[in-house]
């Protein structure tokens, strides 16, 4: 994906156009992502009307970015974690094509959390990451990233970053209209159809509704060449990464029996004995006798045998016959890549002068495959033979594509209070009701199923005490019950509370403004073991006890600003969070992550410590920012190698604790530029970096991960550049991925995955139609055919990105 602006002019530049496009295509570059509060775009922007949320004016922190509905018409794809990769220091955790989740500056899973309207959503995301976040882009009025600061609004779960996805289903204010929105269509080569509509409308004076829905279907999708990566098919293969790589290798060891002076006589003499059990290759010996019925017997000498050999020179050599597929695939298709989701939306709200409020109801549906296979007994049958005779003929076991299926309904209340001369300028109280059904399935057998109760609620006040004191203050509230059926669960039945007091201010003595924050809450973990959970002969969350967790959150920054033109800024955050249930309680095959996940119920909670310094200029259409921060974890969480296979393939790990540290950076620059009345050009550059270091002096961790964590995004640098002429609009936008220099071990060393380069562009022409306004629109995508495989990918052995894609689309809107 890329990232865009929509562009729109007011006098023709024709004359400019194929100077402009020369620039764009050099450039290789698609328009840049919102930027901060600090730098606004001075460039009028006309048509596509954005809805405007009312919410808090509290201070956002400086690792805060606005990713606007227009953008997101644009840049939107399959998956959360793909749309927003485009912004510095947030790639995508990539569980196949159809599931992906934001990697916020390395940190992912249950430290990144996903809100939606500032309640927090699909935390099931974090437990198991198959588990794909169902997010109707077209009907997504924006999206905020928390790079620093999310942990005092949003608690502990947030300790890497937050992304909250702000929608319309509960309407936000009253439509132009009578009558507004759009429907939408589009098929892609190798990304299937999409269709989505969202219509909004007003009813009398004060009430307003919102319908929305989307549909998206795809079969199995096209790579450039083999599922597998190349070290698949090494003969030098490890037995750790050929479980990741899920093939077999079948080898044979020859002995170099010219090594061996003698051949043993006892071994001679008793060969043939079943009591012995010794085979040929035991005749070979360094001994120069033997003991028979307790005599001493010299053995005779090896014929074979060469003297003066080289010291070192192997005893044996392993021969590599053959590599195969746990299950059959076909070259230049990902297996099990399919994918069929739908979401439908809907509410209505009373619009006041001061007051409002609001009901909504969301379903959402997703069954899709990810590209891996699992061991499975498949179950027998009788037969009857012509004589009447009746057997049962057992059930054979092979390898099955494991597939997922999520099912989810939601109900909001949404009310918020403004106040007219006070220091409460105004007051928000949110609520969520949500059912879930996640399941794995190993091809059309049900592995496993959470059904999960879910209810979130929020306070929220903004105060303006004075005109240098602004701020917002709350609490809030999540409970989360989880009971698990089918014959293979990997967690016990379980439940969560979590309750939350915050508060963040700022104070703005002009040049200089001073962010305080402080949030506590108070987590709560319980697990029971119930009839249909066997857990696995590990860990396994140990006495599955009890825990409780007090969690303290503050943060202050410090901020210079030179005028409009340019600031500097100090922050330090500290965050903590409590061990997640997956991280406690599990303990069987987690179909999902092809592993078998052992929790520990004695988890101590997780501490960070952050450092960042940003500085950033805008002076006449440059903008410029760079980032430095520095995060030290105590009792960070790490899925750890254990060493141990078992039957059906998976490896066995558990969760562990190990201190560590994060260090990165991140830069952005940019340039945008009116060209005339009906022209504007934006060209833009990011590049980010980060480290996740071990420094524990823990031997275990030293074995098994080694200096840095493994699965870790790697360096990368994108440009980017949009251009409209009239009503044709110009996007292109590269993002190169560097091969990893900072690895670590999957017991054995982290082999690097080639660096790779992507190329999207894409190309949308507008007019109307009898009162509609029409866009049509082709993209491309991976239009370079890069075999592409991100290292922080689990995946990343059995499947790579897809392929080329070119889609056509189209998309009417009532003018």
């Amino acid at each position: 994906m890329y990232q865009v602006q929509t562009f729109h002019f007011k006098r023709s530049i024709e004359n400019y156009a194929g100077k402009l496009f020369l620039i764009v295509i050099l450039l290789s570059s698609l328009s840049v992502y919102a930027q901060e509060s600090q730098y606004r775009d001075s460039l009028k922007t006309v048509d596509l009307q954005e809805v405007n949320i009312q919410g808090s004016n509290a201070p956002s922190g400086s690792g805060k970015h606005t990713i606007s509905r227009k953008q997101l018409q644009v840049v939107q794809a399959g998956t959360l974690g793909e749309t927003l990769s485009h912004v510095p220091g947030v790639q995508n955790s990539y569980f196949g094509p159809n599931s992906g989740t934001p990697v916020i500056r390395s940190l992912s899973g249950n430290r990144v959390k996903v809100l939606s309207n500032g309640l927090s959503i699909s935390d099931l995301a974090g437990v198991s990451p198959n588990l794909n976040l169902i997010v109707d882009m077209d009907n997504t009025l924006g999206i905020d990233i928390h790079k620093s600061d999310a942990s005092i609004l949003f608690g502990g779960r947030a300790i890497g970053g937050a992304v909250n996805i702000k929608d319309n289903t509960v309407p936000k204010r009253k439509t132009s209209r009578a009558l507004d929105g759009f429907v939408t269509a589009a098929g892609g080569t190798n990304s299937g159809f999409r269709q989505a509509v969202d219509l909004n409308g007003n009813t009398g004076k004060h009430w307003v509704w919102h319908f929305g829905a989307m549909n998206r279907f795809n079969k199995d999708l096209r790579i450039p060449g083999n599922t597998k990566a190349p070290i698949a098919f090494d003969p030098g293969i490890d037995p750790l990464t050929q479980t990741m790589a899920q093939v077999n290798v079948e080898t044979q060891t020859i002995r170099n029996l010219t090594l061996y002076p003698y051949l043993s006589q006892f071994v001679i003499e008793n060969l043939n004995n079943p009591e012995w059990a010794l085979s040929e290759a035991d005749i070979y010996t360094f001994q120069e006798n033997s003991v028979i019925g307790g005599v001493v017997v010299p053995n005779p000498g090896n014929l074979l045998y060469i003297p003066g050999q080289p010291a070192g020179t192997p005893l044996s050599t392993k021969i590599v016959k053959g590599i195969h597929d746990y299950a059959p695939v076909v070259r230049g298709i990902m297996p099990n890549s399919h994918s069929n989701s739908y979401a439908l939306n809907l509410g209505t709200s009373y619009i006041g002068d001061s007051f409002s409020a609001g009901l909504g109801y969301k379903r959402s549906y997703g069954y899709y495959g990810i590209p891996g296979f699992a061991l499975r007994k498949l179950p027998g049958h009788t037969h009857t033979h012509d004589d009447g005779y009746t057997h049962e003929v057992g059930g054979s076991t092979g390898y099955l594509p494991i597939n997922t299926r999520s099912a989810s309904n939601s109900i909001l209340l949404e009310s918020q209070y403004r106040a007219s001369k006070s220091s409460i300028e105004s007051i928000r109280m949110n609520y969520v009701m949500q059912w879930s059904d996640d399941s794995e399935l190993i091809g059309d057998y049900l592995a496993n199923m959470f059904t999960s109760t879910r209810q979130v609620a929020r306070l929220e006040v903004d105060q303006r005490v004075s005109s240098f004191l602004k701020g917002t203050s709350g609490l809030d509230y999540a409970s989360l019950k989880l009971i698990g059926s089918g014959e293979q669960r990997y967690l016990p039945d379980n439940s969560s509370n979590e309750y939350g007091l915050f508060t963040l201010q700022q104070i703005t003595l002009k040049p200089v403004a001073l962010d305080l924050g402080y949030r506590h809450d108070l987590v709560e973990r319980r697990a029971r073991r119930t009839p249909g959970y066997t857990p696995s002969r590990g860990l396994a969350g140990g006495k599955l006890s009890d825990r409780n967790f007090h969690l303290n959150q503050y943060s202050a920054g410090l901020q210079l600003n030179l005028k409009s033109i340019a600031f500097i800024r100090a922050a330090y955050l500290h965050a903590e969070r409590a061990p997640d249930v997956n991280e406690l309680y599990s303990g069987n095959n987690h179909f999902a992550i092809m592993l078998e996940e052992n929790g520990d119920d004695k988890l101590k909670k997780e501490t960070a410590k952050t450092g960042e310094l940003s500085t950033g200029i805008n002076l006449k259409g440059i903008h410029l920012q760079f980032s430095y921060y520095q995060r030290r974890f105590q009792n960070y969480m790490y899925l750890a190698h254990t060493g141990i296979s078992r039957s059906g393939g998976f490896l066995v790990k558990e969760w562990r604790q190990a201190d560590t540290k994060l260090t990165g950076w991140e830069a952005e620059i940019g340039y945008n530029r009116a060209l005339g009345s009906k022209a504007k050009l934006e060209i833009a550059s990011y590049v980010d970096l980060v480290q996740n270091i071990n420094v524990s002096d823990d031997r275990m961790r030293d074995w098994a991960e080694g200096d840095y964590m493994p699965n870790m995004p790697t360096s990368r640098f994108g440009f980017s550049g949009g251009i409209q002429v009239k009503n044709l609009a110009l996007n292109i936008g590269l993002d190169r991925y560097l091969q990893q220099r900072y690895l670590g071990k999957n017991i054995n060393p982290e082999p690097p995955m080639p660096a790779y380069t992507l190329l999207n562009a894409r190309l949308a022409y507008e007019s109307s139609i009898r009162g509609f306004r029409v866009e049509y629109f082709t993209e491309g995508h991976n239009l370079l055919n890069t075999e592409a495989r991100p290292q922080n990918s689990f995946l990343k052995y059995l499947a790579p990105l897809p392929g080329i894609n070119i889609a056509l689309g189209i998309k009417a809107s009532i003018n």
